[in-house]
């Protein structure tokens, strides 16, 4: 017998993840959240995982995680976050 997650379950985490925006989305991203931030199809972000067009890491087997700011760079370039802006503030004197 297959055990099926009950529906409403189901409406809220899709709800949740239309919600998702680049203020209140976490540093690390899963595969699926990357793809609702920067508007492509899932596959489409594995696609540009794998060729490298987006910086990845990948921790065993199914657990791909992405940084925001990586994303960021690719998908929004004109999308100021913190930790960019921050980083850029801090480089090392030469």
């Amino acid at each position: 017998m297959i055990k099926r997650r009950p529906q409403a379950h189901f409406d809220d985490d899709v709800s949740r993840r239309m919600r998702l925006t680049w203020d209140i989305a976490p540093e690390v991203l899963t595969v699926e959240e990357a793809a609702v931030l920067a508007r492509v199809p899932r596959n489409a972000m594995y696609e540009a995982v794998r060729l490298g067009i987006v910086p990845a890491a990948n921790f065993g087997h199914r657990r791909t995680r992405i940084a925001k700011v990586e994303l960021a760079k690719v998908f929004a370039p004109d999308v100021e976050l913190p930790s960019l802006t921050a980083a850029s503030n801090h480089l090392p004197e030469a």
